[in-house]
């Protein structure tokens, strides 16, 4: 039997069907008041037999950010994709922008309904945004020097340079700046399997994160072969990413080289540790300016902010014809940043030319009003 200031109706009616209002279900909904008793054959109450007091519900304080989601929104448009805005001191998730966002109206009565929110589970291989950890990995083992200087052939053992250019000669600094595959392949070489996997991890691939909302897996596999390890260096082979992992990629290095795990409510101690010695992070953070003011990510240059960005276009095959998803990962400003940012186009094309302008309108937006 229910005593007085129980809940009533369908036990369905208390579950929080997805997103936070499920992970936080037992906070948001409390607990009811329970009271077991005896009835004889006409109902009436013979004996109480246990009473178990209920609790009300607790709200709930997020890190999200109301202005910041809306200019996130906005900036994506209706670009099929996601956008991503942390802050790179705590980790807190300040926005998170998806296609085709939800309306809970559209999901009144409907159960066993979950939206597809790309930029916490969708998986796409992010392609040269990529080049930020093995970038990392080879200055922070010592592999190389922003001065060290490769050859660039459009060809390296089956690795080849996007736009087909051939470089002589050029400094391991201008590779990062208009992404230069074959250099990235000769870096991973040097670099080897072991410490690029253990980088991966130190940057969050191969863990999920500790949210209360369902959130994919980002995967970097150990490579297996020359192949693959040359090939998940820019991204490519079995490395996917969710929009959310390659944000907290980008917010590393603005953090100085320590990675904070997202958090999406302040009842979350923020929590961390050491990817990379903080004069890695700096170095990161001069290459990562230059990609924005003269190399493949200048279409999201901001003038009076300094952004450090990396672009990303990410081969995949669909029905045998080869397409390209569209990424840009950064943060604004260089110097002291307030926020990291994460877009993917979904099929979009060319990082530097789709992903990099939604960017820099998302920061235009943001930055004047972040935390």
């Amino acid at each position: 039997a229910c005593g007085k200031g129980c809940l009533t109706g369908d036990p369905g009616d208390y579950v929080g069907a997805a997103g936070l209002e499920a992970g936080l279900n037992d906070v948001l909904a409390g607990t009811p008041t329970t009271k077991l008793t005896l009835v004889d054959k006409k109902g009436t109450v013979v004996d109480v037999l246990g009473h178990k007091k209920g609790r009300a519900g607790r709200s709930v304080k997020t890190t999200l950010d109301v202005g910041v989601q809306r200019a996130t929104e906005a900036g994506l448009g209706s670009t099929v994709g996601a956008a991503v805005v942390l802050d790179p001191k705590n980790g807190d998730i300040l926005a998170l922008a998806t296609s085709d966002p939800l309306d809970p109206n559209s999901y009144v009565g409907a159960s066993g309904v979950i939206p597809f929110d790309r930029s916490r589970v969708g998986l796409y291989p992010p392609g040269s945004s990529m080049k930020v950890v093995t970038a990392s990995a080879a200055l922070d083992t010592k592999t190389v020097t922003p001065t060290s200087r490769f050859a660039g052939p459009y060809d390296y053992r089956g690795v080849h340079n996007f736009h087909h250019e051939h470089f002589a000669d050029i400094s391991f600094a201008d590779a990062l700046k208009f992404s230069v595959n074959t250099v990235f392949a000769q870096v991973a070489e040097k670099v080897g399997a072991a410490k690029l996997y253990r980088y991966g991890k130190l940057f969050g691939f191969n863990s999920a994160p500790d949210l209360p909302l369902n959130v994919e897996t980002s995967s970097f596999p150990r490579p297996q072969d020359d192949a693959d390890l040359m090939f998940s260096a820019i991204g490519q082979a079995a490395v996917v990413a969710t929009p959310l992992q390659m944000a907290t990629v980008a917010a590393t290095v603005a953090n100085g080289g320590r990675r904070m795990d997202p958090r999406i409510t302040l009842a979350q101690k923020p929590s961390g540790h050491r990817v990379m010695k903080v004069s890695t992070a700096r170095t990161m953070t001069t290459l990562m300016e230059g990609v924005v003011q003269g190399g493949t990510g200048s279409a999201a240059n901001i003038s009076g902010a300094d952004v450090a960005g990396k672009t990303g276009t990410a081969e995949v095959d669909v029905g045998g014809q080869r397409r390209n998803h569209a990424w840009f990962i950064c943060f604004a400003p260089g110097g002291a940043p307030k926020v990291a940012v994460a877009v993917v186009a979904e099929y979009g094309g060319v990082g530097g030319e789709v992903a990099a302008p939604i960017a820099r309108t998302i920061l235009e937006g943001v930055l004047p009003i972040a935390p």
